[in-house]
């Protein structure tokens, strides 16, 4: 349990604050790839680290995440019309391209070549593993493409599924990474039931209160929750853990990864299962 000072020092993420200016270091996810699946679709509303964005996906395919409001009268872009390479917002047609240069207006003389004037906010996107990843640090600290293990497996062996939580992204991350509640939280009352859940005479659930093992690596640490009567139940995060922890498995072949960027007050998060050999997983929102 953290102090309220110290809380809201690690809990704020919007721009300028510390947590807010690492978090901007990273890759994070903005949307899922399906949301805005073909070129010229409709944008979609992304809300990350405090910001209002849009993302789309133009007539070539690239993909923009802009500020949502357009420089002109700020009028929001999510009403925008997605066509020939570019958002054109509805009130007075002023169009952007997916690196945020204004390169159409409607309302402007053509001789008066203002639209040179005009830059929106534009954060660098990628797409791997059915999600569209953002940056939006500086843009001399921008790391490598987030290639993850789970990124390059083909599109049949994964799911990914999107969930909105109404909490901070710690209170998102700990629940994540909790082995302590879910034994609790999630246990049947009866062996019999047939509702999903974890059965009583589980050694999970017998096992009771864990002792917690941590290993700090150079990538985040390592921890494990040991009972007496259960397998320990592992689990493991980056030094940025708000951005990822990835759970172990009991079986080698099918593992899961959660990625909860910190929108503001409640967070988005992606959960991921992938497999070697094949996913029986379907993906879930809420």
């Amino acid at each position: 349990m953290l102090p309220p000072k110290e809380n809201e020092l690690i809990t704020r993420v919007g721009q300028g604050t510390p947590m807010g200016d690492t978090m901007r270091r990273y890759w994070i996810p903005a949307c899922l790839a399906s949301e805005i699946a073909e070129p010229d679709c409709p944008p979609v509303r992304v809300r990350l680290l405090g910001e209002d964005l849009v993302a789309f996906r133009d007539s070539d395919g690239r993909i923009g995440l802009l500020d949502e409001f357009c420089a002109h009268r700020r009028v929001s872009l999510f009403f925008g019309r997605n066509e020939e390479c570019g958002l054109r917002c509805v009130y007075h047609g002023w169009k952007y391209d997916v690196e945020g240069n204004c390169v159409d207006q409607l309302n402007e003389p053509p001789e008066h070549q203002f639209k040179h004037h005009i830059h929106m906010t534009a954060y660098p996107t990628t797409e791997l593993g059915g999600i569209v990843w953002a940056y939006l640090g500086p843009p001399e600290k921008m790391p490598a493409p987030p290639k993850f293990a789970w990124t390059r497996v083909p599109e049949a062996r994964r799911h990914v599924s999107k969930v909105v939580e109404e909490c901070n992204w710690l209170q998102a991350l700990e629940g994540g990474i909790d082995t302590s509640h879910a034994p609790i939280l999630h246990r049947l009352l009866t062996d019999n039931s047939t509702r999903g859940g974890i059965k009583p005479s589980n050694p999970f659930v017998r096992g009771k209160a864990p002792n917690l093992v941590v290993d700090v690596t150079d990538y985040g640490y390592l921890y494990a929750g040991v009972r007496p009567l259960a397998i320990p139940t592992c689990t493991s995060a980056p030094i940025i853990s708000s951005c990822r922890s990835i759970r172990s498995a009991r079986r080698a072949r099918n593992r899961g990864c959660r990625w909860t960027p910190a929108i503001s007050g409640c967070r988005w998060m992606t959960t991921t299962a992938w497999s070697t050999t094949g996913c029986t997983a379907r993906p879930t929102r809420r």
